[in-house]
């Protein structure tokens, strides 16, 4: 299990994450959605040790971090930032050395699927062959935790569908992912969990499923002091409750309620 508690972070005087808690077990896929700004990056940045927090836990089967547990994780940035005078070729001889469960086979299979020339310098490869390439790196790197931002972003539809299929298949395989996406239609083909996450601290975490089935949306004249409102969604207004009321909501219902609240005060009057 991959387990974040009360993780905070400031940069100076600007504070990014005041309250990030969630767990991921094995076999299990996290997405950390929320709008740009919101902490998601930083989040990862700290789990992976590229930034350091102020405070919290970041825990892995009940360990903290360190190096020989930075074996097990492997990780897609979001800027895709890479040497650009390396080949594709000098990477999979960094990785290969870097990860002990690196798999040869896998790596091959993917960058002959993806029509990758591993002897070309990366500066030549297009926003998109980077954003393959460096999956196809972390796919085939063995990690126990892979950290995934924007997985898919540069990719054609089709590449898309392909690329969560392996995603969703590595986390099968008994592996913990973090997936950091704005697509949120796209998470819910994939994911197990969400976490919601708004000016650095985390609003709502659950299962998907669970999700869906402990809030509703419901019109606004048929509010009650049984409900716990959430925010509103167009005109209607999303709710968490187990009564049997309104209708069950789509996943970017939940995500839209949770960031943009009630908005104001008098909205419910």
């Amino acid at each position: 299990m991959l387990k974040i508690e009360k993780l905070k972070k400031s940069f100076g005087n600007k504070i990014v994450l005041t309250d990030v808690s969630f767990e991921i077990n094995y076999n299990e896929i996290l997405a950390l959605v929320g709008p740009n700004g919101a902490g998601k990056t930083t989040t990862i940045n700290c789990i992976c040790e590229v930034v350091e927090k102020d405070s919290g836990k970041i825990l892995f089967e009940n360990n903290t971090i360190n190096t020989k547990i930075k074996e097990y994780i492997a990780v897609l940035p979001e800027e895709r930032n890479m040497f650009q005078i390396l080949t594709g070729n000098d990477y999979r001889k960094i990785w290969s050395k870097l990860y002990p469960n690196w798999n040869e086979e896998i790596f091959e299979k993917l960058i002959r699927k993806y029509n990758l020339n591993l002897s070309e310098r990366i500066e030549n490869y297009s926003i998109g062959m980077k954003t393959l390439f460096l999956v196809s790196l972390v796919i085939s790197s063995g990690s126990k935790i892979l950290l995934l931002d924007e997985p898919t972003q540069h990719l054609d539809p089709t590449v898309r569908v392909e690329i969560m299929k392996l995603i969703r298949d590595y986390s099968d395989l008994g592996n913990i992912i973090l997936v950091s996406s704005h697509e949120i239609f796209e998470i819910e083909e994939y994911a197990d969990k969400i976490a919601i996450i708004k000016n650095g601290s985390i609003l709502f975490s659950d299962y998907i499923d669970n999700a869906k089935e402990s809030h509703r949306i419901i019109e606004s004249e048929k509010i009650s002091s049984n409900y716990e409102i959430i925010g509103l969604i167009g005109n209607k207004i999303l709710v968490k409750t187990n009564e049997d009321i309104g209708r069950f909501p789509k996943l970017n219902e939940i995500v839209v309620g949770y960031l943009k609240g009630k908005e104001t005060d008098n909205i419910f009057e």
